[in-house]
């Protein structure tokens, strides 16, 4: 039996990257695959050879998302990141972002007659999309196992009393690639149940096709560092960030890797020192292959790819995000350490790089789970057993 997987995302890149490679071996095993969702991630989606269906794109103002990133940024989400305040911000948004796609998702998944939606947690119409069409979901994690988010289900409560949904129980299947001996930091309340099945699965580390330079396949006669803090100019303070960065590497006589992503960075110099390498974007698995060290957000993509590629981290995440988690994570392995962003010097960058670049526990932490991720089920056989156990149920 051929099924049909209907993978969707918010309009954000980063958020359908870790979808990809399971719809790759869906396809390869001769399943069919659409994917739902708008904007930046649409693009990802054709660039990776994947049919798409719009969804929401024809709501075309600044979307809830970037809102969100800037409110972060000052400070003014309230309380604790965790906390009831921070939670139901973050569920405000998130959910406005999901009602903005949930009806067009309700009608591919119908008119398509997909047999799964596969979804990450912080999605959460999705999850009303596959209950309204009476469809399996599958939640694919992208880094620190989460739940569908509860507080953007109670923002979409009212759509889905509209939609006919009366309760909405957690997806069937659940797929975890976060390695074992990663700690899980993030504690976040569900009310609405645990799936019936979980499933680990090996980081597919999707970064979008490209090109490589020469240069990025040998490595250098000096440390090369990579710096990646994702297309959102808050998550750099506008490019601060990358400014500490480029003045640390030049005291440790570093080659840096910039990459900017086309974001406005008004605090980022434009003329650059000569051991800095911009780049505004380059598959971030095969360039850390010969990398020394990973500065970045602690965007759980990043974390996972540095980790497969056996490479010690330093995390500078914005505090009230998911990547404060991640970032805790990594130095609780051993892999490197975490910057507060908001005390963020060329000195404590500096002191930080030193760490990962000449103390070799750090190198070792990151290859150990290296190792542990390739020894993880691959997307193939995931795909498989998620196929089983959907004509199982039926």
């Amino acid at each position: 039996m051929i099924m049909r997987y209907l993978f969707t995302s918010m309009p954000v890149a980063s958020h359908l990257m870790p979808l990809v490679p399971l719809a790759h071996a869906a396809l390869a095993a001769g399943d069919d695959v659409l994917v739902a969702t708008s904007g930046p991630a649409t693009r990802v989606a054709v660039e990776a050879g994947l049919v798409t269906a719009d969804a929401g794109g024809g709501h075309q103002a600044r979307q809830p998302y970037d809102e969100l990133l800037d409110l972060l940024a000052r400070g003014e989400v309230g309380g604790p990141p965790d906390g009831p305040e921070a939670l139901a911000v973050h569920g405000r948004y998130f959910g406005e972002v999901g009602a903005r796609q949930l009806d067009d998702i309700v009608a591919i998944a119908r008119d398509w007659r997909a047999d799964a939606v596969v979804y990450p947690g912080i999605h959460a119409a999705a999850l009303v999309a596959a209950r309204a069409a009476g469809t399996a979901a599958v939640l694919h994690g992208y880094g620190t196992p989460l739940p569908t988010f509860g507080p953007a289900l109670e923002h979409l409560a009212p759509h889905a009393e509209r939609l006919g949904v009366d309760a909405i129980t957690e997806a069937e299947f659940e797929i975890d690639v976060l390695p074992a001996s990663m700690a899980n930091f993030t504690d976040v309340p569900t009310a609405i149940g645990k799936p019936q099945h979980v499933l680990a699965m090996r980081y597919g580390c999707f970064n979008n096709g490209g090109t490589l330079p020469h240069w990025a396949l040998r490595r250098g006669d000096v440390p090369r560092v990579v710096a990646t803090c994702g297309s959102a100019a808050a998550m750099t303070l506008d490019g601060r960030l990358y400014r500490d960065i480029v003045v640390a590497t030049e005291r440790l006589g570093a080659e840096l890797v910039l990459l900017t992503a086309d974001a406005d960075l008004p605090e980022l110099p434009a003329e650059l020192p000569p051991h800095v390498r911009p780049e505004r974007w380059l598959p971030l698995r095969a360039l850390v292959d010969t990398a020394d060290a990973v500065v970045h957000h602690g965007g759980s993509g990043t974390v996972l790819s540095s980790f497969a590629a056996g490479v010690p981290q330093v995390s500078l995440p914005m505090p009230g995000t998911v990547n404060v988690s991640n970032a805790r994570s990594v130095t609780a392995r051993g892999a490197g350490p975490t910057l507060d962003l908001d005390s963020v010097t060329p000195d404590t960058v500096t002191a930080a790089l030193e760490t990962v670049l000449h103390d070799p526990e750090p190198r070792r932490a990151a290859r150990e789970v290296a190792a542990e991720m390739a020894a993880m089920p691959p997307a193939a056989s995931v795909v498989h057993r998620v196929g089983e156990l959907i004509r199982d149920v039926r």
